[in-house]
């Protein structure tokens, strides 16, 4: 099923695996993480002298009037949080930097894997919903596993050492504070796999959100014709509605961890103080109550970062579980074992193939072509009947569910993608132009030199349009090249094909928005560029491939007729009632 802005993902339980893959990803950073946490502890550690030396200073030097001791621990104490505080900074900053730098390395990890994934991939998948897992997901869990987590381990080591220093000061008054802090344990342990779902509903929101911005920015052009913005704007208001709703939910149930953690730490406060000055005074002095009062507010902030972390890392989990789920996505389209580099010369072979896209509805059916090295092959038939699938199939980018597809007499599976691909160029219906520069674009990843780039441009005649542009091949294209015309743009995009030097070159529609004269131009190049080269186009204007060497009709999932335009023409079959119906409209239209 595809997966719209109006389905959630569903939902999974958690698992500690993914946090023990996410280390992988912090692994090559993990002495700088060692050299932060052993800063956080010394820093921790340094400001837990400071009730010690309070309990000095107020039960010795305030009491025998050393005025000039009371001012040298003074000093003392203010250096203890100045050295502190600089090593927490320089401990957080270079949290930042390891965080940035996993952050990085998920991102790429997550592009390397898109770059290979099948067609279908995207075929079936909300684009908005992999723009987040691909930009914000790797962001937020880079922050919770490297930042976060590193102060939940630092938080429980200054717990321990709290709790220590707690009990070498006073046994009695310490109990309080920890048997408290058992009440917020219990009751936080009951609501974390209750926040957990809520937090997974509030991602889903999001991402569904994201999904129906990705799909509206795509589909602006048909919004505007067709006046939907109001509707458009009611769509989105229902979504971000329920993202907020969500949202809500989650930090009702956040706000209340902390509200009680915060009443409990200033009921612990309120309980010593009373409890030691009513109780236990003056055999334990004022100045360990107050000390022991310090470590109390010391001991709940721990505490209190601890829930808020275990939730972050419920948070981290949720986001690992996408992006891992879109990592272990199966690579269906890869090098076999025995996959070799082929030199293509055009010799394809269709054997009994049968292919669909969703193992339902077939597209095609034991079907048969071969073409020769060289040849000119034109596909022709009605809107869906597969010819584009063809196409597709032979630049493998689906692969056959049954039957055989030779390159060179060698399975396609066990040719290399990298060969494959590099020697096959093609033109789909739906061109792409990427927001740079002209020149860019049409050399993409071939070195060539821009003299060399020119003479072909000229040869399509239209190196003087492109020169007309405002930079001329530096001229930097806006989204998808919509600053040209869309003849322009496939020209442009058989300029690309041609600066590809390919040995087979696979046209879907090339002219099908080109004006007559544009189209001369074109036919003029392609006679040129085509001459000793495999070529295999589809179009809907018979016109545009009648001088094609072979003409395949496709119909009923088959290679319904094939043959030269002539021997078609003499079989009066399918083809010739196609073609005399295109006259009969041409005629008409004249």
């Amino acid at each position: 099923m595809v997966n719209n802005y109006k389905q959630d993902e569903d939902k999974t339980k958690f698992s500690w695996n993914n946090m023990a893959r996410m280390m992988e990803f912090i692994k090559p950073y993990k002495k700088d993480l060692i050299v932060s946490l052993l800063i956080g502890i010394f820093a921790s550690v340094l400001l837990l002298f400071m009730p010690k030396v309070m309990v000095y200073a107020i039960d010795v030097s305030f009491v025998n009037k050393n005025l000039g001791e009371i001012v040298f621990l003074t000093l003392v104490m203010l250096l203890l949080v100045v050295i502190s505080v600089s090593l927490t900074k320089y401990k957080r900053d270079k949290i930042i930097v390891i965080l940035d730098k996993v952050s990085y390395d998920m991102k790429m990890a997550i592009f390397q894997k898109l770059q290979v994934l099948p067609n279908s991939y995207f075929d079936t998948k909300s684009h908005g919903k992999i723009y987040t897992r691909a930009t914000n997901y790797p962001d937020e869990a880079s922050i919770i596993i490297c930042y976060v987590l590193l102060d939940a381990i630092l938080d429980v080591i200054e717990l321990i050492f709290v709790v220590i220093f707690m009990l070498s000061t006073n046994v009695k008054l310490s109990l309080i504070s920890i048997l408290l802090s058992l009440i917020l344990v219990s009751f936080f342990v009951f609501l974390a796999p209750v926040r957990r779902k809520l937090k997974q509903n509030a991602n889903n929101k999001s991402s569904n959100v994201n999904a129906y911005l990705s799909e509206s920015i795509n589909g602006i052009r048909i919004t505007q014709s067709f006046n939907r913005e109001k509707k458009n704007e009611s769509i989105l208001k229902d979504l971000e509605n329920e993202r907020i709703d969500a949202y809500r939910r989650t930090w009702y149930i956040s706000n209340l961890n902390w509200s009680l953690t915060g009443i409990l730490n200033y009921v612990s406060m309120i309980l010593l103080f009373y409890i030691g000055l009513r109780y236990m005074y003056p055999i334990v002095s004022i100045g360990v109550i107050i000390a022991i009062d310090s470590y109390s507010s010391r001991f709940w902030g721990p505490i209190e970062y601890l829930t808020s972390s275990y939730n972050d890392l419920m948070d981290a989990s949720n986001y690992l579980e996408r992006i891992f789920e879109l990592l272990d996505e199966p690579l269906i389209i890869m090098d076999s074992k025995s996959a070799q580099n082929v030199s293509i010369e055009g010799n394809i072979e269709f054997r009994d193939v049968s292919f669909s896209y969703d193992k339902k509805k077939m597209v095609l059916e034991h079907f048969n072509l071969k073409i020769k090295a060289g040849q000119k092959v034109g596909l022709v038939g009605e809107t869906g009947c597969g010819k584009s699938t063809i196409l597709s199939l032979i630049s493998r980018f689906y692969d056959i569910e049954s039957g055989e597809l030779l390159i060179e007499g060698v399975n396609i599976k066990d040719i290399k993608l990298y060969s494959l691909r590099s020697q096959i160029s093609q033109m789909l219906q739906d061109n792409f132009l990427f927001a740079r520069s002209v020149y860019d674009n049409l050399v993409l990843d071939k070195k060539k030199t821009k003299e060399e780039v020119i003479d072909i441009c000229k040869m399509l005649d239209i190196h003087e349009m492109i020169m007309s542009l405002e930079h001329g091949y530096e001229t930097v294209l806006l989204n998808n090249g919509s600053n040209l015309s869309s003849g322009e743009r496939q020209l442009l995009c058989m300029a690309r094909i041609m600066v590809q030097n390919p040995k087979v070159l696979i046209l879907d529609e090339a002219t099908s928005n080109i004006d007559l004269k544009t189209e001369h131009k074109l036919q003029k190049a392609m006679d040129i560029i085509t001459k000793n080269r495999t070529t295999i186009m589809v179009a809907h204007r018979i016109s545009t491939i009648k001088n094609c060497d072979k003409i395949v009709l496709v119909k009923d999932h088959i290679n319904y007729e094939e043959g030269s335009h002539k021997e078609l023409m003499k079989k009066k079959g399918e083809y010739y009632k196609l073609y005399n119906s295109q006259a009969i409209i041409n005629s008409a239209k004249e």
